[in-house]
């Protein structure tokens, strides 16, 4: 009994390092790719940083957009090409891959990880 105490110890104190150390940094290359993306595509009029006014000021720092709107609509309008009633903003649809680059990169200036935001339930089922 005494033997297993001793091998237990180790393991629980293993379990207790691994649960106290940070979780993973989002993909740093999806969120660099996506920060390449917004630069290229968006931050003449938008901020695209953790901070900062945007450089029009009519346009909404993306940071404040990724968190006011549901993931579901986000993913939909940037792969359509994010409508606006702006009729000088261009339409820019980006692929599957782009966009979940783009959003990796929102949520690590935010801090809200895309894949841990709440999705709706899809369409027929109800929520709990």
């Amino acid at each position: 009994m005494a033997r297993l105490a001793r091998l237990q110890v180790p393991a629980i104190a293993l379990l207790l390092l691994a649960q106290s150390m940070p979780a993973p940094a989002a993909d740093d290359g999806a969120a660099a790719s996506g920060k390449a993306l917004l630069e290229a595509h968006c931050a003449r009029c938008h901020s695209i940083e953790s901070s900062g006014e945007s450089p029009l000021a009519k346009a909404p720092p993306l940071r404040e957009v990724y968190l006011k709107y549901p993931i579901e609509q986000l993913e939909e309008g940037f792969a359509e090409g994010m409508g606006s009633r702006h009729r000088d903003m261009p339409q820019i649809p980006f692929s599957d891959d782009q966009v979940e680059a783009i959003l990796v990169y929102l949520g690590s200036i935010t801090g809200v990880d895309p894949h841990l935001r709440p999705r709706a339930p899809a369409t027929g089922e109800t929520p709990p």
